[in-house]
């Protein structure tokens, strides 16, 4: 029989089992919630700093919680540490992406390269007392703009330099590239320059072009490339029959031969693009060469890259020695004109004689202006000469060919003169009062000048233009005219042959010549 006091103990015990299955309820739904909003923060990177804060927070509640609760409460605290352990191991295996870390690599190297740890101002050697060694290379993208006028030139080059670095020693597991300008300013570099170039620009398209790639191992490969414009001191006594000779030079800038020395990379450190062409020279070979640089600080470490290029001729050969030897072959013409044709032989020559001078000029108004006589200065000067002496013959013929015609037209316009002077002498004495010794002489002295006058004779010669004797001696006229025409035409006729032959002798010692310079 169930008295009443045993139910109310049974009513009080069921209504304390409700309440902790209800305190059991609302603990668990708590906890569910609370992961709920954890795991997303915890997944999604949180600081350590939160999510350790919150996670302290959920425990302690949630142990308070279930030990209130009783045995259920506590099977739900341990399934969400369980799911804890999960998250936290995953956070261990990804790193936070709050940090932009795609690699443990990554992070190490952050760590290596933290200002407490690395001195960038400290070369790798500095702890040994050895000098730094770093192996140079070049990349030769474009070679342009080879200058004779400034005397420099243009190339795009990829600067590579390669050396060890003991500090990042096996503290890597793979090779790391990157362009980070941050990782760059972290890293001790080279402090190298370029002693010869005139200006430079770094490559910023469409990113700037620098590379960093760190070796396991700790080499690191430094990569830069650049647009630069080198002098180059160029010989034109051969000019455009020239080999130069043009170097591309880099040192060390703050660094002694004590601390930093340069090395060219392998054999062959100087690579050109393998469809590199350039506009009027040929690459015959690149001498990859050790140089130093002494100061009053010390000696310094530099390297020399020297460019051996040969000037294509096809260019000059078009434009320079083509028209002017056409001009020169043209001033000939004129040896085969009449030489009575003086206005077309003159006209010939003094256009070819022009044309040469205003091409000579032309070119050398492209080139630097120099203190000594180039190869294309001597063979302009020659076509000029050559232009010159073809109008000197012209002159020549015309002397000849027309001296004796001139000289009696000149003593028959002269003895007309006299003649008529003599005639009105004898009118003025005919008709003056005179004594008779004065009537006596005028008869012997008009027969006297008739006969012994120039007068007479030239005007005989005027009658008679077929006579064979002229006023100033027993020469035929007829003859001699036909004589000086013949020997002009003689000398237009061994122009023809001499001219052409000196040139082609000028040639042959020309071009053999400037050739064996070459």
């Amino acid at each position: 029989m169930i008295t009443q006091s045993q139910v109310r103990h049974s009513q009080r015990s069921g209504g304390e089992g409700a309440g902790n299955r209800g305190t059991v309820s609302r603990a668990a739904a708590v906890g569910g919630e609370r992961r709920q909003r954890t795991e997303p923060l915890l997944l999604g990177g949180l600081d350590n700093n939160t999510s350790s804060l919150g996670f302290e927070e959920m425990s302690i509640g949630l142990l308070g919680r279930g030990r209130a609760g009783g045995p259920a409460g506590v099977f739900v605290v341990r399934v969400f540490f369980l799911l804890n352990a999960v998250v936290v191991a995953r956070s261990l295996r990804m790193p936070s992406r709050s940090r932009g870390y795609t690699s443990p690599d990554l992070r190490q190297l952050d760590f290596l390269l933290h200002p407490s740890v690395y001195d960038r101002r400290q070369t790798p050697t500095a702890d040994t007392g050895e000098a730094t060694r770093v192996d140079i290379e070049f990349y030769i993208r474009s070679f342009s703009s080879v200058n004779p006028v400034d005397m420099d030139y243009s190339v795009d080059v990829s600067l590579r330099q390669r050396w060890a670095e003991a500090r990042l020693n096996n503290t890597l597991r793979r090779p790391i590239d990157t362009h980070d300008p941050m990782v760059v300013k972290l890293l001790w570099k080279p402090e190298v320059y370029f002693p010869n170039a005139k200006h430079g620009d770094f490559q910023y398209v469409t990113v700037p072009n620098v590379l960093v790639r760190i070796q396991p191992n700790g080499t690191i490969l430094y990569i830069l490339r650049m647009k630069l414009t080198f002098s180059c001191m160029m010989d034109l006594s051969t000019f455009p029959l020239d080999h130069q000779t043009c170097s591309m030079e880099v040192a060390s800038f703050a660094k002694t031969t004590r601390e930093l020395y340069l090395n060219w990379y392998h054999d062959n450190p100087v690579k050109l693009y393998r469809q590199l062409h350039l506009l009027q020279f040929d690459v015959n070979f690149v001498a990859a060469t050790n140089c130093s640089h002494s100061f009053l600080a010390g000696n310094y470490s530099c390297l020399q890259a020297v460019f051996h290029l040969q000037r294509n001729l096809a260019y000059h050969l078009v434009q320079s020695y083509l028209p002017s030897s056409l001009i020169v072959v043209v001033s000939w013409v004129s040896f085969w004109l009449d030489a009575d044709a003086v206005a077309s032989r003159v006209i010939l020559g003094v256009t070819t004689l022009f044309t040469v001078c205003s091409e000579s000029a032309a070119f050398g108004n492209k080139l630097s202006t120099v203190s000594y006589v180039k190869a294309l200065d001597v063979w302009m000067g020659s076509c000029t000469v050559f232009v010159f002496l073809a109008m000197v013959e012209f002159t020549l013929v015309n002397y000849i060919g027309r001296h004796r015609r001139r000289l009696l037209f000149r003593s028959s316009a002269e003895g007309q003169e006299k003649l008529e002077a003599r005639e009105r002498s004898d009118s003025i004495r005919s008709t003056a009062v005179g004594t008779p010794e004065m009537a006596g002489n005028t008869p012997l002295d008009a027969g006297d000048s008739g006969a012994a006058g120039t007068g007479g004779s030239a005007s005989v010669l005027r009658e008679n233009p077929n006579t064979e004797k002229s006023a100033e001696g027993n020469v035929e006229v007829p003859l001699a005219w036909l004589n000086e025409a013949e020997r002009a035409k003689r000398i237009d006729r061994n122009s023809r042959v001499v001219f052409p032959l000196l040139f082609l002798v000028f040639n042959l010692g020309y071009w053999v010549y400037y050739q064996a310079l070459r």
